[in-house]
């Protein structure tokens, strides 16, 4: 029998591989009219979303695999101001959770301002991939474009 996974441990993991240099997990905007962030982790994709409610906003993992899907949702703190958590591993996982959203945030806004000043490079990489296929490398270490 397999011992079951913490949500704490999926959310290090996540936070990990997103904060390593270079950069395991790589996250991007999400596309349409939700506002967060999704990224393709071993042919999983993992949405980081704000959901909002009377009581605040909070984070939610989602992960979506072959139709199939599960959440993990930041604990919601009660007390002044929500500070106010019934278990260490609660505010553990907030903590964790937080951390994560700064760390996708700042890849993401990284990624973006990088872009936006080598359009050129961009345009020409892209281009050449489009028409040429992935580049290869030739038996001398250059690289090379080919067919695909």
């Amino acid at each position: 029998m397999a011992v079951p996974i913490s949500d704490t441990y999926i959310v290090q993991y996540l936070l990990d591989g997103t904060s390593d240099v270079p950069a395991q997990i790589h996250w991007c905007d999400t596309d349409g009219e939700q506002v967060g962030y999704k990224a393709l982790v071993e042919d999983v994709n993992v949405f980081l979303e704000p959901v909002y409610s009377r009581a605040g906003s909070r984070l939610v993992l989602k992960f979506r695999h072959n139709g199939e899907e599960f959440r993990i949702i930041e604990p919601a703190g009660g007390g002044w101001l929500g500070r106010k958590f019934s278990t260490d591993d609660e505010r553990e996982l907030v903590k964790l959770f937080r951390e994560l959203n700064t760390a996708v945030v700042s890849q993401c806004a990284i990624r973006r301002q990088w872009s936006e000043e080598n359009q050129d490079q961009i345009r020409e990489r892209i281009g050449r991939r489009v028409l040429f296929g992935e580049p290869r490398e030739a038996p001398s270490g250059a690289l090379i474009a080919g067919p695909r």
